[in-house]
């Protein structure tokens, strides 16, 4: 999905007429704040510049290293590793009136359609994602730990998707804007992340100490903490060494587009962090399901941990296979099945509001219940008698740890 949104801003423009290692010459004054144009800051004439691309992107000098060749090429550094401009695929223009180089205008690769529809895919997917934690926002039997997790969990991974929809929909200008929109996506991306591994934990926790539902606070502040506060700290330091000067292996968010220089930035900053988090889960949930499935003692609160086991493995394979796809993409050439992976990525909203909310039993009578679902109540009737919700726990059944011998029969 993100390989989507790299604006590939150096590479080699080859154009039939090249252009001038100045954008303005001395007569026509300096490049314009807003727009390619030159103006003069006497008279205020504005003339066009010769610049043969739809899109343009700028390349501060304060921020970024670079330097213009005599050949009329530009060598440009990416931390330590430079990158060799073309002649005729920039300009070097001024901020002020100085004479001192202070910026490059580069070309930047358009918009394709298929942009597009992803971006809209990611705000459908938002929208399913917030409607499911309005629903367990709503309804106070949902609100235990692990449905305050589910919404939190939804809540980021919407903004994260929203944030990402507006980045390649909206044109920027303003690079101060831009590097916001990026770490505010890496933000919430990685805090989703954060969040299934949560509830994760949790089940792994329940599993030798059953109790019942858990609706106050003290708890879920501590995984909140976790699940808020890590990502934050994660986003300050990437942000750091970002913007402190240097020739160091920096993201290159906000510095010459919105998101990751390239697809080795990506991994460094982004996909080794999501790689340890979905490589944790997998091996809890591998203990978790030998752990239970070698129970013989099928009390309520087996079938309960069984039934949340299955709703949070459904919940990592929904969110996580996409993004291991995504992360074998880079390996790879653009090819349609890579885009394909991509539009079943971003509809991850509704596949977790089926899983959260369509084939949840408990949700359904919640609803049910509280009078939304009369429209359907025949239907939903027949569908909550077909068989027993595992999930419902029998508060007077005595809750003992699963790995007692005398009540496990080994």
């Amino acid at each position: 999905m993100f390989r989507i949104l790299c604006v590939l801003a150096y590479f080699n423009f080859v154009v039939s007429d090249p252009l001038n290692t100045y954008c303005c010459l001395e007569e026509d004054g300096i490049l314009s704040e807003n727009e390619a144009l030159c103006v003069n800051p006497v008279n205020e004439v504005k003339k066009a510049i010769r610049f043969n691309c739809k899109n343009t992107v700028r390349l501060f000098q304060k921020k970024f290293n670079f330097t213009v060749n005599d050949n009329e090429s530009a060598t440009i550094y990416m931390g330590d590793k430079p990158f060799l401009q073309g002649a005729g695929s920039f300009c070097a223009a001024n901020e002020t009136t100085n004479n001192t180089l202070k910026l490059l205008l580069l070309c930047t690769i358009e918009e394709k359609e298929t942009n597009l529809v992803l971006s809209y895919c990611m705000i459908v997917s938002a929208i399913f994602l917030a409607l499911t934690a309005i629903l367990y926002c709503a309804l106070p039997i949902l609100r235990d730990l692990q449905g305050k997790s589910i919404i939190c969990f939804c809540v980021s991974l919407a903004l994260g998707l929203i944030i990402l929809a507006i980045m390649n929909l909206v044109k920027y200008s303003d690079m101060n804007l831009c590097a916001a929109r990026g770490f505010l996506t890496y933000y919430f991306m990685v805090s989703s992340f954060f969040w299934m591994n949560s509830i994760s934990i949790q089940i792994l926790f329940r599993i030798k100490r059953p109790s019942v539902p858990d609706y106050g606070w003290r708890t879920f502040s501590w995984y909140a903490l976790y699940a808020f506060g890590t990502p934050a700290l994660i986003t300050i330091a990437m942000s750091i060494v970002n913007f402190h000067p240097g020739k160091h292996q920096k993201p290159g968010i906000g510095l010459n587009t919105c998101w990751f220089y390239d697809k080795r930035q990506q991994w460094y900053y982004m996909y080794s962090v999501l790689s340890i988090l979905m490589a944790i889960n997998i091996a809890i949930f591998c203990y978790l399901s030998v752990y239970l499935w070698r129970q013989t003692f099928l009390s309520t609160h087996v079938k309960e941990l069984r039934y949340k086991f299955g709703m949070t493995l459904k919940m990592f394979i929904i969110m996580g296979l996409p993004w291991i796809f995504e992360m074998i993409s880079t390996f790879f050439e653009a090819h349609i099945i890579w885009t394909v992976l991509d539009i079943f990525n971003l509809m991850q909203g509704p596949l977790m509001f089926i899983v959260l909310v369509v084939l949840r039993k408990r949700v359904l009578k919640a609803l049910y219940k509280s009078g939304c679902l009369d429209c359907v109540s025949g239907l939903v009737e027949r569908y909550l008698a077909i068989a027993e919700d595992d999930e419902e726990i029998v508060q007077h059944t005595i809750d003992v740890p699963l790995d007692d011998k005398k009540h496990n029969n080994i």
